[in-house]
C-alpha cells in the first residue's frame, strides 16, 4: 500500500528505478518535495537527474516505483498528461514557436489548431500582459525577438495559464547573462510568492544557495541526501555529489613556452574591431567578457567558420588564409564550439566515428578506412582523456555532458593540433567533470599546445589562464598576465571601464 502524502508535500518520489541498456539510470530513488518551496536537484553528469525529470514529465516511463502528486498516485505517460496533472518542465531547449507572438505562445496550448487562427489577439494580449507586465515584455512581439531569459518567462507564463502547480527548471541559466539570471531569479521568487513549487536543476552550486530552500543530491542513479540550504554549505554539497572531498580544483601552472604560435593583427569583423593578440606554445590564454562582447565571433573567424573583413593571421610567423575550418585544421588549429550538441558532437554517430572524424587520413589506408587502426586510435584516446564509455560503437548521445566534452577534446588531440580553441568548455557539466577538463587542458599546454580558453566564469579564468584578454563591445580592453589580474580588475575591463 502506497503511503499517501501529508498536507505539506506536493510531490513524493517513492522507490523510482529506471534501467537503459547497459546503464542503471535510477536505482530505488525516494525523496519528497514540499508545497511552495524551491527544491534543488544536483549531481554529477550521469547521476540520474535528467532521467528522473523526464519520468516526472512523462517523457520517459519508469520501470518501478510510485509518483504521488497532490495526495494521489499518478502514472504519467506523456508531456500533455503531465501538464493536465499540473506539472511543467522548462527544458534547456524551449518548446515555444519562434514566429508566433508572446501572447499566442502563452495561450496557444489552450486552443486547438483551428481556433488559434481566429483568436481575438487584442483580448489575449491583455491577459498575457497581466502575467508578464512585471518583466516588461511586449505580448505582441514574436518570440524570436526575445532573449533567452524572456523566452523562459513566456514559457512559465504558459504554464501558469494551464494551472500548473509544479514547475521544473532544467539548467535554466546555462545560456544566460548575469542580468538575465537576475530576471530568472525574480520570476522564481514570484512563483514561490504565489504558492507554486519549483524544482531547480543546476551545475552552478552558487545558484543553489541564492535561490533554493532545500537540495537533494543524486549520485550514480542513487539518492544520497536532502539538505536544508540554511544548514549546509557549498563544500558539503560538492563532496556529497562527487563522493569525495574535491581538492586542488585547478592544476598548477606550468612554464609557457617562448615559441610564438599564433599572431592576429588588426582583424575586423561583424562583432569585433581592430583585434590584435598573440598566443605562445604551452600557454593557456583566457578570453573573457559579457555576452555580446564578441569573443566567440572573433575566434570563430580565427578558425575560419565566419569571415572577417580585414587584418591578417600568422602561424609561426607565416601569413595564412584561414577561409574555412579545413584550412585551419591543415594549419594545426582545433576548435571546441560553445554549443557542443548543436555544433560539436554528432549525437547519432558512434563514439569511434566522433573521435576520428577530424583526422580521417590517420585512420585509413589511402581511400578506405582501416578498421583496426581506427579502433586502436579511438581506444587510445578514450583511455588518454579518461572518457567513461560502454563501447566505442555506442552512440555519442549515450554519454553524459562531461564525457561528450572530453570526446571533443579527444577528437582534436587525435588530429595533433598546435593550437586548440575551446569555447566555454565546462558549460553544462558537473563540478567533478570540470576539474577533469581543467587538468586535461593544462596537460595539453604542458606538452606545448597553445590553448585559447573562452569562459564567462571568473573563477575559471583566474584558476586556469596564464594570461587574460578581456573584451567589451567587440574591442579588447585588457591583455594582462595572470599575476596582474584581480576579480575587480576583470570586472572593470569587461564593463568597459
Amino acid at each position: 500500500m502506497v503511503k499517501i502524502l501529508d498536507d505539506e508535500i506536493l510531490l513524493s518520489i517513492q522507490n523510482i528505478s529506471k534501467k537503459f541498456p547497459g546503464t542503471q539510470a535510477l536505482d530505488n530513488v525516494s525523496f519528497k518535495v514540499k508545497k511552495g518551496e524551491v527544491h534543488a536537484l544536483v549531481g554529477e553528469n550521469g547521476a540520474g537527474k535528467s532521467t528522473l525529470v523526464n519520468i516526472i514529465a512523462g517523457v520517459v516511463h519508469k520501470d518501478l516505483g510510485h509518483l504521488i502528486f497532490n495526495g494521489k498516485e499518478v502514472n504519467i505517460q506523456s508531456v500533455q498528461q503531465a501538464k493536465r496533472v499540473g506539472i511543467k518542465v522548462v527544458f534547456q531547449e524551449l518548446s515555444l514557436v519562434p514566429n508566433l507572438s508572446v501572447a499566442e505562445n502563452i495561450y496557444g496550448s489552450s486552443y486547438n489548431m483551428e481556433s488559434i487562427q481566429i483568436m481575438n489577439l487584442n483580448s489575449i494580449d491583455e491577459k498575457a500582459k497581466d502575467l508578464i507586465q512585471k518583466f516588461n515584455i511586449n505580448p505582441k512581439k514574436t518570440v524570436k525577438e526575445l532573449g533567452i531569459a524572456e523566452q523562459q518567462i513566456v514559457e512559465i507564463a504558459g504554464a501558469l495559464v494551464n494551472n500548473c502547480s509544479l514547475i521544473i527548471f532544467d539548467e535554466p541559466s546555462a545560456s544566460l547573462t548575469v542580468s538575465e539570471i537576475e530576471i530568472l531569479f525574480d520570476m522564481i521568487k514570484l512563483l514561490k510568492k504565489n504558492g507554486l513549487t519549483v524544482i531547480y536543476i543546476s551545475h552552478k552550486i552558487e545558484e543553489i544557495f541564492q535561490i533554493c530552500d532545500r537540495v537533494t543530491i543524486l549520485k550514480d542513479g542513487k539518492y544520497i541526501d536532502t539538505k536544508e540550504i540554511k544548514n549546509t554549505n557549498e563544500r558539503e554539497i560538492v563532496n556529497l555529489m562527487v563522493g569525495r572531498e574535491l581538492k586542488n580544483m585547478f592544476p598548477e601552472r606550468g612554464e609557457s613556452g617562448k615559441k610564438l604560435l599564433l599572431s592576429v593583427k588588426n582583424i575586423n569583423g561583424n562583432k569585433f574591431k581592430n583585434i590584435s593578440f598573440e598566443l605562445y606554445s604551452g600557454e593557456i590564454l583566457g578570453f573573457t567578457g559579457l555576452t555580446g562582447a564578441g569573443r566567440t565571433e572573433l575566434l570563430r573567424a580565427v578558425f575560419g567558420i565566419d569571415p572577417f573583413q580585414s587584418g591578417e593571421i600568422r602561424i609561426k610567423g607565416k601569413k595564412v588564409n584561414l577561409n574555412n575550418p579545413y584550412e585551419s585544421m591543415k594549419n594545426g588549429i582545433g576548435f571546441l564550439p560553445e554549443d557542443r550538441k548543436q555544433d560539436g558532437v554528432f549525437l547519432d554517430m558512434d563514439i569511434k566515428e566522433n573521435i576520428i572524424v577530424a583526422n580521417l587520413k590517420a585512420n585509413s589506408n589511402t581511400i578506405t578506412m582501416n578498421r583496426k587502426k581506427s579502433e586502436k586510435n579511438t581506444i587510445d584516446m578514450v583511455k588518454k582523456i579518461g572518457i567513461k564509455i560502454g563501447n566505442i560503437y555506442d552512440k555519442a548521445i549515450s554519454l553524459s555532458g562531461g564525457n561528450q566534452q572530453k570526446l571533443l577534446i579527444a577528437r582534436w588531440l587525435l588530429a595533433d593540433p598546435q593550437i586548440l580553441i575551446v569555447d566555454e568548455p565546462t558549460r553544462g557539466i558537473d563540478v567533478g567533470a570540470k576539474q577533469e577538463v581543467y587538468f586535461i587542458l593544462r596537460d595539453l599546454a604542458n606538452h606545448g599546445i597553445g590553448i585559447i580558453f573562452i569562459s564567462s566564469e571568473l573563477l575559471e579564468i583566474l584558476g586556469l589562464a596564464d594570461r587574460v584578454i578581456a573584451m567589451y563591445h567587440g574591442k579588447i580592453t585588457g591583455d594582462l598576465p595572470i599575476e596582474k589580474i584581480t576579480e575587480e580588475k576583470i570586472g572593470e575591463l569587461i564593463m568597459g571601464l
